[in-house]
């Protein structure tokens, strides 16, 4: 199982080897909420890229705007294989490159998101939702994407279901499931989030935390090249990873 772990989780090593321990205090004067999307570093996150678009990021974590109490450290919340869902300080991947993109910017409930992201910490990670990009899900375990759609507002996950449907987004970078009397499983992925809010590509991105203005797809149709490259860039991937899977 750790072979699988270190094949698909783009987090390890860490740069910082502590945790905070908190408590946690908010260091804003009103709700924020910001997504933090990071580029890949080795070639484990470039695997995770590929697979889910190549939009030119494998790892997202939540920044609410809080400061570790006893260090005095901004921190954000994110799931890893060990310990899951949990706070880990904002300089964790040194100088990884990443994006902030504002979500209180979007008009969204921030407080009520990051309600709902609080409530995460604690959970496992999923293994199985990995293994199968949200078919089979555990409500109490998070994957590191999953901790930010699962709080989503039904209006967004709405919207990345149309711009989904339309190919505006990646076929690869969104999965969706159909559970008899259960809302829709959604799996969003790092690229994902990045092609909805229209952050620049990943490949563009060269230092830490690089502020972003989100601006979320409208569109229900991509255009017809974009759509076709999109396409047939998710049938080959397809086709490679079975290729792969039947060779191993």
């Amino acid at each position: 199982m750790k072979s699988l772990h270190n094949s698909l989780i783009d987090t390890e090593p860490p740069l910082e080897k502590t945790l905070p321990t908190g408590p946690y205090k908010s260091i804003t004067r009103e709700s924020e909420a910001d997504l933090l999307l990071f580029v890949p570093r080795n070639e484990i996150g470039r695997t995770i890229d590929d697979l889910t678009g190549r939009y030119g990021y494998s790892h997202l974590a939540v920044d609410c705007g809080e400061i570790d109490v006893p260090s005095g450290r901004r921190v954000m919340i994110e799931s890893t294989v060990v310990p899951g869902v949990h706070y880990a300080f904002l300089e964790e991947y040194g100088d990884r490159p990443f994006v902030r993109i504002p979500l209180q910017n979007t008009g969204m409930d921030v407080q009520q998101f990051c309600a709902c992201i609080h409530a995460k910490v604690g959970d496992h990670f999923d293994d199985l939702e990995v293994i199968t990009l949200g078919i089979l899900d555990n409500p109490a375990r998070q994957i590191c994407s999953d901790v930010a759609t699962v709080c989503l507002p039904e209006e967004m996950r709405a919207q990345i279901i149309r711009c989904h449907d339309g190919t505006v987004l990646h076929p690869l970078s969104v999965a969706r499931h159909e559970m008899v009397g259960l809302r829709q499983r959604l799996f969003v992925s790092p690229n994902g989030y990045a092609e909805f809010f229209s952050v620049p590509r990943g490949k563009s991105i060269h230092a830490p935390d690089q502020l972003v203005e989100p601006h979320i797809q409208e569109s229900s149709q991509e255009e017809l090249i974009p759509r076709i490259w999109k396409l047939s860039d998710a049938a080959a991937t397809s086709a490679w990873k079975l290729i792969r899977r039947r060779s191993v």
